[in-house]
């Protein structure tokens, strides 16, 4: 004999199929076939639920049977409330938004799914340890309080820090300070008036300090969306031959160092000494000379050192070379050069030939100088 809820399945399949026939037979094309196809398949559907609800008979006891108060589904106590099963379809619809997006929320949905797996499966399990609601709860957090405390802390840090940073990149340099000082004098007074008040209920507290994370949060959210303010790089050398062409004060210059920490693998050092003359000191030979020779094709590390009373900027000379530029010849004269250096100090310069000295114009060579100081030049000899 077939229970209410049995027929109620039966009768909804058949509706789905005979709906199925009727829709594939009265039309054509393909859109016939999808409806077709969905039909059938939610009556295959609702003929697998049926064939459950017959097999448990509506989850039904009989009155003749005297266990069934104790033993029957009906009686058991209802499983603890639980957040995972909405956490795990969050998770599926990550993965599928990732497999159409990209890589990293797909990525993000299968941790997602992971993590609501086995939190799932752990609550389930301490849900059927004993019958009483507090101890299956104490048992889950003997287990699972040890991991999901400092890593929810970790979680709840990582998102503010990242909130807090999106706010001050998205201010300007001048207003960040004082937005800074404004939020940590009002964290101030809010641990002040904390502390001042021992009986204030942990719940206001909580309630308090949650409405401040979720602003902090949702501001971040929306200044990292709208994007960061304008960053411009600070350059610690120049290529540009209008600079490298005097010693007068560009951007390039402003907060240069004028000290070099211990380097490996100087191959040289460029001297500007007080009476306007510039000699180079080779590695491995004590003595001074109008000359220096480095390697082609290999990167060779430079230090100047200014010991003048004026402030100067070292400047290379890459040689001369003639290009063709969609179809017309054009000589280019590469240069690069140092910021400028106050007496006594020092800057590194990074130098690469990818040829030798021979391959450039006998009336350019590759020479160190210094701008605006007549006879102020060494030689850069590159096999």
């Amino acid at each position: 004999m077939f229970t209410t809820g049995s027929k109620l399945f039966i009768g909804s399949s058949v509706l789905a199929i005979v709906a199925a026939v009727a829709f594939g037979v009265s039309y054509d094309g393909a859109a016939a076939w999808t409806a077709a196809i969905g039909l059938i398949s939610v009556s295959i559907a609702l003929l697998f639920l049926m064939a459950i609800n017959f097999w448990v008979r509506d989850s039904n006891v009989s009155g003749m049977d005297s266990d069934a108060t104790t033993t029957s589904a009906a009686a058991q106590e209802r499983p603890s409330n639980s957040m995972w099963p909405a956490v795990g379809a969050l998770g599926g619809a990550l993965v599928a938004i990732g497999l159409v997006a990209t890589p990293v929320v797909f990525k993000a949905g299968i941790v997602v799914l992971l993590i609501a797996l086995f939190e799932w499966l752990v609550q389930a399990w301490s849900d059927r340890a004993s019958s009483d609601r507090r101890f299956n709860a104490s048992v889950r957090g003997r287990i699972m309080h040890p991991l999901e405390f400092p890593v929810l802390g970790a979680v709840g840090l990582t998102v503010i820090i990242y909130s807090f940073s999106r706010i001050m990149l998205f201010l300007s340099k001048e207003s960040g300070p004082a937005v800074f000082v404004i939020l940590a004098a009002l964290i101030t007074l809010g641990g002040f008036l904390f502390a001042s008040r021992p009986t204030l209920k942990a719940s206001v507290v909580a309630g308090i300090c949650t409405i401040a994370t979720l602003g902090l949060v949702s501001t971040g959210a929306v200044m990292a969306i709208d994007g960061e303010r304008e960053m411009h790089e600070h350059a610690t050398v120049s290529n540009e031959p209008a600079v490298c062409s005097s010693n007068e004060e560009t951007e390039v210059d402003e907060k240069a160092s004028q000290g070099v920490a211990a380097k490996s693998n100087v191959a040289a050092t460029i001297i500007y000494n007080a009476d306007g003359e510039l000699y180079g000191q080779q590695v491995g030979m004590g003595e001074y000379s109008r000359m220096v020779t480095l390697q082609r094709s290999n990167t060779s590390q430079i230090m100047f050192r200014n010991l003048s009373d004026e402030t100067v900027r070292l400047v290379a000379n890459m040689g001369a070379f003639e290009v063709d530029v969609n179809g017309t010849t054009v000589t280019e004269k590469p240069v690069t050069c140092t910021t400028l250096v106050e007496p006594d100090g020092r800057q590194f310069m990074t130098l690469v030939f990818p040829k030798s000295s021979a391959a450039t114009a006998p009336t350019d060579p590759y020479t160190f100088t210094v701008p605006g100081v007549e006879g102020a030049s060494v030689e850069i000899v590159v096999p």
